[in-house]
């Protein structure tokens, strides 16, 4: 299983690395920015991809819509990961194409429980 964290913020990329090595997630790339991110998508499909919603430059919404045709990420699950988490933040993090969506600060608990409904969706 391969998983993309998008996030610009060292703290928590480490977090999301120790949640998702628990969970048994261990082959994890990070991308910093879109840039990166793009760069990563050349390495093949990601099963999983994390996104933060505020990112340098671009954010992480109108980088999920611009990816969301890449041919290798039609079939990934992405969940935006913010701290913005009101209503309308989810509204528009599905609408950017988003299929789920976990607040920060992440809980392991929540993280895991959205990364079991997300892996089942995707076999299904």
């Amino acid at each position: 299983m391969r998983a993309l964290v998008v996030e610009d913020n060292a703290v928590n990329v480490r977090l999301m690395l120790a949640l998702l090595k628990a969970k048994g997630i261990t082959e994890v790339e990070i991308a910093e920015d879109a840039n990166q991110a793009f760069e990563a998508l050349q390495t093949g499909a990601f099963e999983l991809i994390f996104m933060d919603v505020q990112l340098p430059w671009t954010d992480g919404l109108q980088l999920t819509t611009a990816i969301r045709d890449h041919p290798l990420v039609r079939d990934s699950r992405i969940i935006a990961v913010t701290a913005f988490s009101t209503p309308e933040d989810r509204r528009k993090a599905f609408d950017a194409g988003c299929d789920a969506f976990v607040p920060k600060p992440v809980r392991s608990e929540e993280l895991f429980r959205v990364i079991d409904e997300q892996l089942a969706l995707r076999e299904g």
